[in-house]
């Protein structure tokens, strides 16, 4: 998020060269900003595990790892280069998969397909520009929060079972949604930016007729993407329970549980971003915080399988809340993201 913000004023010009150079810019002072937050993973893992110090220090070492490589996709999610993104991932893959004993490997040789591509723009690290300290903690708690609707329940899960879960059918349990909302930011979210930009020349321009036709259609285009990408949530998620049910037929209630979900996770994600998006940014981080909340209580009390049970109950009430709120506030796009900023003025 803090990345985000830095280049933010540069992103509707689309000129890479120019927010690559503000990236490189603030990314050394960034990276080092972010590192204390490790200190918010780590204490949790040390008290609930007792890991030796050297762990401990293996553990932080990963962290900083992949906060590096993280924030090196930013250019690439920016610039909409996928192929520069999958080498990211593909690379990562496969240093997992040669040599999974070095496990500071992955996310380091991930992090320098991005850094080979940003070329001599990355000269402009030695500017060392640090970010505002207040911005920069707003910013880190509200992707903490956003971030955590999907992936919360993991780090809790690991904590509450000193890591002896079923890994493999938790996490293949899970993938249906993370590629669901990868299916909206690349296939849905373009259509959205477009319908966006199309209202803001028709407030710009246009009469009231064409600004209303403008708006209209923009929320049509946006309930159609989250629509269809909680259909394809849905059907991905069924493929998964009835794959898992062949594969690991002992732990089918744990595979259904946990991929039905992991789907409500990844719809309130989605809903979220859509109401950040709008500016109901406080909205969006309360519906993560009462997520987060509900998580650390539910694998507090319950075993895995009830874990999940309440919190597919709990977040589909969030959901629907949601959904409400997301309802109104598109309702009416052209309100909600110009003309209200305008009469508060």
């Amino acid at each position: 998020m803090p990345a985000y913000r830095a280049i933010g004023d540069l992103m509707a010009e689309r000129d890479m060269q120019k927010i690559t150079r503000c990236f490189c810019e603030v990314w050394p002072a960034m990276f080092l900003q972010t590192l204390p937050l490790a200190a918010l993973f780590a204490l949790p893992l040390w008290l609930a595990t007792g890991w030796s110090w050297q762990a401990m220090g293996a553990y932080l070492l990963l962290l900083g790892a992949h906060v590096l490589f993280v924030q090196s996709l930013v250019l690439a999610n920016v610039g909409e280069r996928r192929g520069l993104w999958a080498v990211a991932w593909g690379a990562y893959a496969l240093a997992l998969a040669v040599v999974p004993t070095v496990w500071i490997l992955p996310p380091l040789v991930a992090a320098a397909t991005q850094i080979a591509a940003m070329g001599r723009q990355l000269s402009h690290v030695r500017v060392f520009e640090r970010l505002d300290h207040r911005n920069f903690a707003a910013d880190a708690l509200r992707g903490l929060l956003l971030g955590s609707v999907l992936w919360a329940d993991k780090f809790v899960l690991f904590l509450a079972t000193d890591g002896t879960f079923q890994v493999i059918v938790v996490f293949m349990a899970m993938l249906p949604a993370v590629l669901a909302y990868n299916f909206y930011f690349v296939n849905m979210a373009p259509h959205v930016d477009r319908a966006v930009s199309g209202l803001h020349r028709a407030i710009e321009k246009e009469t009231l007729p064409v600004l209303a036709s403008r708006s209209t259609l923009l929320s049509y285009v946006v309930d159609r993407s989250v629509l269809r990408t909680g259909a394809v949530g849905m059907v991905l998620t069924l493929a998964a329970a009835l794959l898992l049910g062949g594969l690991q037929p002992h732990h089918v209630l744990l595979a259904v549980t946990v991929a039905v979900a992991s789907w409500t996770f990844m719809m309130l994600t989605l809903l979220s971003y859509e109401l950040d998006y709008i500016g109901e940014k406080i909205t969006a981080q309360a519906l993560g915080a009462v997520h987060l909340v509900v998580s650390i209580l539910a694998f507090a009390v319950f075993s895995t399988n009830g874990a999940y049970a309440l919190l597919l109950l709990a977040d589909l009430v969030l959901v629907a809340g949601a959904w409400a709120l997301y309802k109104r506030h598109w309702a009416q796009p052209e309100y909600t993201l110009f003309w209200r900023h305008a009469t508060s003025w």
